[in-house]
């Protein structure tokens, strides 16, 4: 998988059992993402819920074992178990049932990445990335710079548009919405 890695200050800290800041943080980020990949691949909303905390729960009791040189990225792992449970609730009670053995688990690995499953988890993790960095800088801008860009680039309001509404030069508008995604991009980065 591309794209920005968890950052390796959250993993260590979530193989201590007692830091609730970093589940906290760690299903802040990542529930959002199970879920709407869950939904995409088919859940209902209650299979999706159910999912998302056995996700988690794998995670907590696995993640002390996680090896970067040999399971990849954390995202990566963390889209394995993802992806292999939610193949689990999708086949559950439609024929025969897996053992759950190592030889289970094996043919699981085997299979291909769904890549449109590969690409949804890419994305959905992306989008949150980008609403977490928005949130901590928000208040690093004035409202009307902050509208700018918001009406202009994720809106996608035509520029025009909005510096009228505003009552702003589209040139003012075109430069507020570079500094603020800008500054996303390094709060973007810093986090990783």
């Amino acid at each position: 998988m591309q794209g920005p890695e968890t950052r390796a200050s959250l993993i260590g800290r979530l193989s201590d059992s007692t830091s609730s800041d970093a589940w906290g943080e760690f299903a802040a980020v990542y529930r959002p993402l199970i879920l709407r990949v869950a939904r995409a691949k088919g859940l209902q909303q209650a299979d999706a819920e159910d999912l998302a905390q056995e996700v988690l729960s794998v995670v907590s009791r696995a993640v002390g074992s996680f090896d970067l040189t040999r399971d990849g990225s954390f995202r990566g792992w963390l889209f394995t178990i993802t992806r292999n449970l939610c193949v689990n609730q999708l086949t559950r009670n439609r024929g025969p049932v897996g053992s759950g053995d190592s030889d289970m688990q094996r043919m699981l690995l085997e299979l291909p990445a769904d890549e449109a499953t590969v690409t949804l988890f890419t994305l959905e993790h992306r989008r949150l990335r980008f609403r977490q960095a928005a949130e901590k800088v928000q208040a690093e801008f004035e409202d009307a710079t902050w509208q700018s860009f918001w009406q202009s680039a994720v809106e996608g309001r035509p520029i025009a548009d909005v510096a009228r509404e505003l009552g702003r030069s589209e040139g003012s508008v075109r430069v507020a919405r570079c500094r603020v995604l800008n500054r996303i991009r390094r709060i973007v980065q810093t986090d990783e």
